[in-house]
């Protein structure tokens, strides 16, 4: 478990940085590239501490900013509360299940996925770390159904190691045999989800094949969907199916505005969530859009 604290030099730019909110985003392909250190997230998403790789795209990004992805953040802030449940499907070293943790308190569940060996070694020493009884980490990828799945890992060398995803085409890098689990059966003790969040570059139509039966149902109140148009079609997948699927069930939805503007806004732990929202079919002029959808009738009884 790693214990150093940042070298002074690194936390004195991480201050410079997160004091420079309008900038602080363009400040980031010119800061340190190299050091590990144990980091801390920004207190207005719980302050939790993790293991900082500053080669790692989203480590440099969390540590410096004290955010991931500002809307995105804030919109699963925003559906978290004191005592609920949290599945995080492509948890990678565990920002959102950090920022969840923080979110719904010891009296909640968060739940986090990460097939990727090396991403859930670091997620379960993160877990550690802050001694977060209430997260549960499983080395599993999401699928329609429970089995065995092939993972093409990122590469050691990768800056964005976000980029793990299930294939059977032939690739550079490392490849994993993996358990995969179906979100129906793993969430099947709960009568109610309050947010899932999804992130698996390319595989979202098995993901939500496997969430069917809770979604016809209203289990999950809210989905997070993070659409890899381009790596879906290569499948032979329409990104559409994904909408459909969660459309026809009842759920409303709504683009997260990724712009730079909204990014700056939503800095500000205060900034009101409809702020961070733009209609649907914005998701098209996004490389990877970011989809909120909640349902539309009451949430089931418990």
């Amino acid at each position: 478990m790693l214990t150093a604290a940042p070298p002074w030099h690194v936390r004195a730019i991480r201050s410079i940085v997160r004091r420079a909110p309008r900038g602080r985003y363009r400040l980031l392909s010119a800061l340190p590239a190299r050091g590990r250190f144990l980091g801390r997230l920004a207190a207005d998403v719980g302050g939790a501490r993790f293991a900082c790789d500053l080669s790692d795209l989203i480590a440099r990004e969390a540590y410096f900013t004290g955010l991931y992805e500002p809307p995105v953040t804030r919109v699963v802030q925003r559906h978290l509360s004191t005592g609920a449940m949290f599945v995080d499907v492509g948890a990678n070293w565990g920002y959102f299940a950090l920022v969840g943790a923080a979110a719904v308190g010891p009296s909640g569940r968060v739940v986090a996925l990460e097939p990727d060996p090396r991403m859930v070694a670091a997620l379960d020493a993160n877990v550690q770390t802050n001694g977060f009884d209430q997260v549960t980490a499983i080395a599993a990828a999401a699928d329609a159904r429970a089995g065995r799945a092939r993972l093409a890992g990122y590469d050691d060398r990768d800056r964005n190691r976000g980029i793990s995803r299930i294939t059977d085409a032939a690739v550079a890098g490392p490849v994993f045999d993996v358990r995969s689990v179906a979100i129906d059966a793993l969430t099947a003790d709960r009568c109610r989800v309050d947010l899932v969040k999804i992130d698996v570059e390319g595989a979202e139509d098995a993901v939500l094949e496997g969430m069917r039966d809770g979604l016809s149902r209203g289990r999950y109140l809210t989905v997070v969907l993070e659409l890899h148009p381009q790596l879906l079609r290569e499948r032979g997948v329409d990104p559409e199916q994904c909408l459909r699927r969660l459309s026809d069930t009842g759920y409303e939805g709504w683009t997260i505005d990724a712009s730079a503007a909204i990014y700056r806004r939503a800095l500000n732990p205060a900034v009101p969530t409809g702020a961070l929202l733009a209609p649907l079919d914005r998701w098209r002029s996004q490389a990877w859009p970011h989809v909120l959808w909640r349902r539309r009738d009451a949430a089931p009884a418990c």
